[in-house]
């Protein structure tokens, strides 16, 4: 797929309702980025709105699956972490742990989920999505598997074999009334030897092996050999800009 419109992939998504999209304003506590998510999801689920993209971006913390919450020690483990600035929070969707905060990128589409439709559709749509907006950039990305990186999985978004875009689903609702929540965080600037680190000791206060190398992922800032001195801000905004430009062409916002 090359920039343009989705609809002729993806025509199931082509709804009554038109898309809209969202850029929330920022919110300080973790909890409550995780809270607006799932309240616009239970929105498309109640049929309150139609179809949402929604780009936002996350306070400092690391956001863990529901399975992971399990895990021996979790309750300690967190508290250790939100001592040292940087909260556990708990997601619904699948994987593993995933740092957020200055730096990362999120986008999530909410859908009511058409007949037919595969997970791997969803996948497939971020990916693609992404793709063509790292194109931009001049970078072309890859698709796989990247041993070491945080939240591996086959729908990775990699750059000369490094990961640059994590992705994750969920699936709601009943069989008469379904919706897809697909998100994908886009590694913008952020410090991915301390995400890491901390990543890394929240399992080992858990007792998981689970280990990740920072060199196994990299940044938007390091792909493009961009210096560091103009700062994060300016950066973030401009790639947040220009990521909603091309969603509004991709899905014909007007």
């Amino acid at each position: 797929m090359t920039a343009g419109s989705i609809y002729p992939f993806f025509p199931q998504l082509k709804f009554t309702a038109q898309w809209q999209m969202l850029r929330p304003d920022f919110l300080a506590d973790p909890l409550d980025w995780i809270a607006a998510e799932q309240g616009l999801l239970q929105q498309v689920l109640d049929h309150d709105c139609g179809p949402l993209i929604c780009v936002s971006r996350a306070p400092q913390c690391l956001v863990v699956t529901r399975r992971e919450a399990r895990m021996p020690g979790f309750a300690r483990a967190a508290e250790i972490l939100a001592a040292r600035g940087w909260p556990v929070v708990i997601r619904s969707s699948g994987g593993s742990g995933v740092p957020q905060g200055p730096g990362m990128l999120n986008l999530s589409l909410i859908y009511p989920r058409p007949q037919h439709w595969r997970l791997e559709d969803g996948f497939l749509l971020l990916c693609q999505l992404l793709s063509d907006f790292l194109r931009t950039y001049g970078l072309q990305a890859e698709t796989g598997e990247v041993p070491g990186s945080f939240c591996d999985g086959r729908y990775n978004l990699q750059v000369n074999g490094r990961k640059l875009v994590g992705t994750a689903q969920r699936w709601a609702g009943t069989a008469r009334n379904p919706a897809v929540l697909c998100h994908a965080c886009l590694l913008v600037d952020l410090n991915l030897a301390d995400a890491s680190a901390q990543l890394n000791h929240f399992y080992q206060l858990c007792g998981n092996p689970r280990q990740f190398v920072p060199t196994a992922s990299t940044s938007l800032r390091q792909c493009l050999k961009m210096s560091t001195a103009a700062g994060l801000s300016p950066l973030m905004d401009e790639v947040e800009n220009r990521l909603c430009i091309q969603l509004a062409q991709a899905f014909n916002l007007k």
